[in-house]
């Protein structure tokens, strides 16, 4: 039996040999700790005497060789014990090394590989990243793959990362209270293109989180990450519970019995005050536009312009660097100008003052926004609030000028390091329609309660 030591070894090993297939598919090893501690939440008293059990993207089969390892009396019991991998490379220093005894490893892209199996336990570290040929993308796939996935995988949505469909796909391959335990980006949790995921698994099953916060990869990868535990059960559908990795135990932080695939967020003392307070939600008030994009501008010839010709009748396009806190910045930055009388063939909302807010930043939950009273033409990664004419909105009292002091406020601050973490890079619109505000009354007792 292969001991921990060994185990870290011939993974170095591996990571030095295949850094160029690590790259192109998404792979990351997993530390021994946490392999360790996805093995132990295996729950032996659902599991049949004789388990079948399945590790995709197995790389050098760290899972598997982890239950053989922890819980031997499993792995021995267990048939068929099986290994999914794409990369031949792998494969064939897997076997050189002698490291996958009693494992059969199937070389396959595990998205299409198909099999009558049903399993008790799924269990690994699936590969992520936005599958693509295009330098920008972590994961090299050509577009006739792309288009199979896009075709087998209900959940796939938007820009869909490939965790999602691993998912997805072991879902499917689990018997009725089999065991998926996987670990991924957090991202899913709150993420507009994993709302069918999230459905697809309250529907399914009930969920178990473990967060595990951001320096699990480091310095490989600088990635949130959660221990995902799923049960496949008709009964204990739409059960989900949310926990804290703590001192080497999970810690349970939120529980939801009726679960159906909304947005996952952490709660503390602090944010359930300022949620009770609080009458009203970005998303009730405002519409939350993009900027055009970066390509969008430099092929829009028609009415973007690369210099400053006639400088009387041309406005720059400001992006992100023009907004700073409570302030927007009427300046020349990105290179780009448009004739005033043409900005709204850029986007309608151009023509008259509203909001803007940053993107923010992961950890520090500052979300940065500003007014812009001049009405100008954007880019980039700028959201745009637009007021609802709905009755209410009519009800709520804030001024514009007034949430943008709110939402740069230290309360909002707070709120959303203790809502969202780290789990993004950036703020997404899920995030901004989600954020709380207050009417006048409120915003005085949010003030009071809160001593601020």
């Amino acid at each position: 039996m292969m001991d921990s030591t060994k185990v870290e070894a011939h993974a170095n090993v591996v990571n030095n040999k295949i850094k160029h297939i690590k790259r192109d598919w998404g792979i990351f090893f997993t530390p021994q700790w946490i392999v360790d501690f996805m093995v132990n939440l295996i729950n032996e008293n659902e599991l049949p005497q004789t388990a079948k059990i399945l590790e995709p993207a197995c790389g050098i089969c760290q899972f598997l060789s982890g239950i053989k390892r922890i819980k031997r009396h499993i792995f021995e019991n267990s048939s068929p014990k099986i290994g999914v991998e794409i990369n031949k490379e792998v494969i064939d220093y897997i076997n050189e090394s002698n490291l996958a005894q009693d494992i059969k490893i199937i070389h396959s892209d595990y998205l299409l590989w198909e099999t009558d199996e049903k399993f008790d336990i799924i269990i690994g570290n699936p590969p992520y990243g936005i599958p693509s040929l295009s330098e920008h993308y972590t994961i090299r796939v050509d577009n006739e793959t792309k288009r199979k996935y896009k075709e087998i995988y209900e959940t796939w949505y938007g820009k869909y990362n490939v965790y999602g469909a691993f998912i997805e796909k072991s879902v499917k391959l689990l018997k009725e209270n089999g065991q998926l335990i996987f670990i991924v980006p957090a991202t899913f949790m709150i993420l507009d293109e994993f709302k069918k995921l999230r459905s697809f698994l309250a529907s399914r099953g009930e969920i178990e989180l473990v967060y595990m916060g951001g320096e699990v990869f480091k310095p490989e990868a600088d990635v949130t990450t959660v221990v995902l535990k799923f049960v496949k059960t008709r009964s204990e559908r739409g059960k989900l519970r949310l926990f804290d990795y703590n001192n080497g135990s999970p810690k349970l932080i939120t529980r939801n019995d009726s679960w159906k695939g909304e947005v996952v967020s952490f709660s503390t003392e602090f944010s359930r005050k300022v949620d009770e307070i609080c009458s009203y939600r970005v998303g009730d008030i405002y519409t939350i536009k993009i900027s055009p994009r970066t390509p969008e501008i430099k092929h829009n010839s028609e009415i973007i312009r690369a210099k400053e010709i006639n400088k009387d009748n041309l406005l720059p396009v400001l992006n992100g660097r023009n907004l700073k806190i409570g302030e927007v910045i009427y300046k020349a930055v990105t290179g780009y100008w448009i004739d005033r009388n043409k900005k709204t063939k850029l986007r309608k909302f151009f023509d008259k003052p509203h909001i803007v807010v940053g993107l923010g930043f992961r950890g520090d939950g500052q979300v940065g926004a500003a007014y812009d009273y001049r009405a100008y033409p954007w880019m980039g990664d700028v959201y745009h609030l637009l007021r609802k004419h709905t009755l209410t909105n009519m009800q709520f009292d804030l001024t514009d000028e007034e949430v943008v002091e709110f939402l740069n406020s230290k309360i909002i601050k707070k709120y959303v390091k203790d809502v969202f973490r780290d789990i993004t890079y950036h703020f997404n619109i899920t995030q901004l329609k989600l954020l709380p505000l207050p009417a006048k009354k409120e915003l005085k007792k949010l003030k009071e309660v809160l001593l601020w």
